[in-house]
């Protein structure tokens, strides 16, 4: 399968930083691509299946995904109200991002993962997303200066509030070490381990990480590893083809029953209903 590669200068024009199109059915592309720019992608109404890195999923209505350089991908058999918003950022825009984040933002994770970061977002927090991602349309036909601003802020607020650390919600008063160890049990060696990494990272004592933890995270330290393994095994059902067994252990559970509880207690189905839904498959195993 021949595999198209888009560069930046063709694309961005003198002075731009990205773009920011709407785009419907009839133009999405369809021919499997990469390209030296990221990209974000906001479904707005309809469905398509979107081959991504050698595998396929469905995208609907409020699907968020983050394409970064190396991801090779294409959208089929899109639905005729099939629409989304695209937004592309130039590899500076990106770079200059990620440095003012810092290094604690851990974006290494959205870098190495095998696939792209995906959200599915509820239909408030569409509601809520899609006038930013107009006015960026209207702001790149009549404004390339004003364009340019509103692009790395609405960069750095999707990086923050979607991607990184699994938009993990922290008070403004949070102590610096307990941000900083939250970052780091984001880490698979880590929240595999779990409360034993939880307990060596930090250096506390188990009654005063549990004081700390219900006062700024509502949350006991076992239920805020179980939250990132949660959130793990999703992102293992939506895009691998590994056992739900495998996945369980994968990610720190040794009681598969617990497992299964929690899960159906984060989602409302079962890992197996969960992964039907999300109707991945390999590309070579599709019909």
């Amino acid at each position: 399968m021949k595999i198209e590669f888009y560069r930046e200068q063709d694309w961005l024009f003198s002075g731009e930083d990205g773009i920011c199109t709407k785009i419907a059915f009839q133009d999405a592309d369809t021919r499997s691509h990469n390209h030296n720019y990221y990209e974000f992608f906001l479904v707005g109404a309809g469905s398509a299946t979107h081959h991504i890195n050698d595998k396929k999923k469905i995208v609907n209505t409020g699907a968020l995904v983050f394409i970064r350089p190396k991801d090779v991908h294409s959208f089929q058999n899109p639905s005729s109200d099939f629409s989304f918003y695209n937004l592309l950022v130039s590899r500076g825009t990106m770079d200059s991002c990620f440095s003012f984040l810092g290094t604690g933002c851990n974006a290494d994770q959205l870098m190495e993962n095998e696939m792209p970061p995906f959200r599915q977002l509820l239909p408030a927090e569409l509601n809520n997303l899609l006038p930013s991602f107009e006015q960026l349309a209207i702001a790149h036909e009549l404004n390339i200066v004003r364009f340019n601003t509103l692009l790395r802020a609405a960069t750095v607020n999707l990086l923050t509030s979607y991607f990184l650390s699994y938009n993990l919600k922290l008070s403004h008063d949070i102590p610096t070490w307990l941000g900083l160890l939250a970052l780091e049990m984001q880490k698979q060696q880590n929240y595999q381990e779990g409360l034993n990494a939880l307990y060596r990272i930090s250096q506390k004592s188990p009654e005063y990480l549990c004081r700390v933890f219900k006062k700024h995270l509502n949350k006991t330290p076992t239920e805020f590893i179980n939250d990132i393994r949660i959130a793990n095994a999703k992102l293992a059902l939506e895009y691998t083809n590994r056992s739900i067994l495998q996945i369980c252990e994968e990610v720190g559970f040794d009681n598969t029953s617990h497992f299964y509880h929690l899960f159906k207690k984060d989602t409302g189905l079962s890992p197996k209903a969960f992964r039907e839904l999300s109707s991945e498959v390999s590309v070579s195993q599709a019909p």
